[in-house]
């Protein structure tokens, strides 16, 4: 029998290995925005069908805090994925005008500005009494990556682009004598995040500028999950957005300086969306579990992105340039999935699933720090029980992207035009352990 100490040490030790690696961690967006999907190891092989309503181990509890009650016992999930994004930018053409005149727009090819990354997690639900169970997950949900060289035609309208984040959701759910299991809590959320272009001032001489800032806020979650028979579950989840003013600095390297720019402080309002899912799970016969789940998340709270700044970075320029603004105008976006999962005997189960995944970014505004698009998953999964307080489950999906072309102009630097074909490969390991 494990005794509690050991208990405490295995739970520290994989929360801790989670939480710093989500913090060094560089996340590519390959889900819609720039969200990161991947929180479990068993629900990447079904494409995440069963979200809402699973109860398998506790990685499967993140995305609805209703199902912490329905654990019978004290259990601990820790893991990873690993995500290998490709994309390929072709037909590319950059003009130079404005402020960028004279200066060379010729590199217009680019065979790969994804970034892979590894995204960690840790879970864990302590049985408190027969009807209340407390949970906490520590993830990465939110995340980008795409970087450029220094002489990339479209290098006016971005560069590097990264977004980091940990979020760590505490749960408190109740689950009633009928199946009925409610949860909720809140959630703490460290936002980081980094913009890097070039600038210029009509002179045909450039440098580059980056904008850092980060913050910790909190939001809430809440979420139903419910055992209407033996072999039927339903659930629905809110996750409510969370609204960060980062605070940095704009930096700019030396050629940017000789052209007149000053380094400064910076602030920015951003909020990550917030998401409702809904989902059916039901058993067929006694080896098959089918499952079917749906989200809408509100990308409308990324419309404007305004980085205000301290002072005055360019007197060199004409007007007071203490502010920059990049236009998103991001809309809603729905996730559905479907997915089955097979019992092969006492030890092995196998699952797969398939996902459309709409993209919340309209054309008009596609830009080239994240040309994302409509995408479909097919993903496939496994698990083992290695012994009766102990499985491993292991995921694999493959993302097929829509081509997404970019069309930017701005008279103050110039255009660019492009197409992107993009495509991501995701393999996902989970240990659970139970006690």
């Amino acid at each position: 029998m494990t005794s509690k100490f050991k208990k405490g040490c295995l739970w520290g030790a994989a929360s801790g290995t989670a939480l710093i690696c989500a913090l060094a961690a560089s996340g590519n967006a390959h889900a819609s925005g720039f969200q990161v999907r991947e929180t479990s190891g068993t629900l990447q092989g079904s494409s995440f069908a069963g979200m809402s309503t699973l109860s398998s181990d506790a990685s499967t509890s993140f995305y609805n805090p209703g199902t912490v009650g329905q654990y019978d016992e004290t259990t601990y999930s820790v893991g990873g994925s690993l995500i290998v994004p490709r994309s390929k930018l072709t037909n590319g053409k950059g003009t130079a005008g404005g402020l960028s005149t004279g200066i060379n727009l010729s590199r217009t090819d680019y065979g790969d500005m994804a970034v892979d990354a590894f995204v960690p997690n840790a879970h864990a639900i302590w049985k408190l009494n027969d009807n209340v169970n407390l949970g906490i997950s520590i993830t990465a949900p939110w995340g980008l990556v795409t970087d450029y060289e220094n002489d990339f035609a479209g290098r006016y309208f971005g560069t590097t682009s990264a977004i980091k984040s940990v979020n760590i959701k505490p749960v408190l759910a109740y689950r009633f004598d009928n199946g009925l299991s409610i949860g909720a809590g809140p959630q703490v959320q460290y936002f980081e995040a980094r913009f890097d272009k070039a600038v210029s001032r009509a002179t045909g001489v450039e440098g580059n500028t980056s904008v850092r800032g980060d913050d910790l806020a909190m939001g809430w979650q809440a979420g139903v999950n419910w055992q209407i028979r033996p072999s039927t579950r339903v659930g629905v989840a809110y996750n409510s957005e969370v609204k960060h003013t980062l605070e940095g600095r704009v930096n700019f390297d030396t050629a940017a300086e000789g052209l007149g720019y000053v380094d400064q402080s910076v602030t920015a309002k951003v909020a990550t969306p917030e998401s409702i899912s809904i989902g059916l799970s039901q058993e067929v016969g006694e080896k098959w579990t089918v499952m079917a789940d749906a989200q809408w998340t509100n990308w409308n709270s990324i419309d404007t992105l305004t980085f205000n700044f301290g002072g005055d970075t360019s007197s060199a320029l004409a007007g007071n340039q203490n502010s920059s603004s990049d236009a998103f105008k991001w809309g809603s976006a729905w996730f559905y999935s479907i997915g089955a999962q097979y019992q092969y005997d006492e030890n092995w189960r196998f699952s797969t699933g398939f996902a459309f995944d709409e993209t919340p970014v309209k054309d008009k505004y596609r830009s080239v720090r994240l040309p994302d698009s409509n995408r479909y998953w097919l993903s496939f999964g496994t698990s083992y029980k290695a012994a009766d307080w102990a499985d491993i489950s292991l995921g694999y999906t493959h993302i097929f992207a829509h081509s997404a072309d970019v069309n930017l102009s701005d008279s103050n630097i110039g255009s660019f035009t492009g197409k992107y074909e993009s495509e991501v490969d995701i393999i996902a390991l989970q240990a659970n352990f139970k006690f």
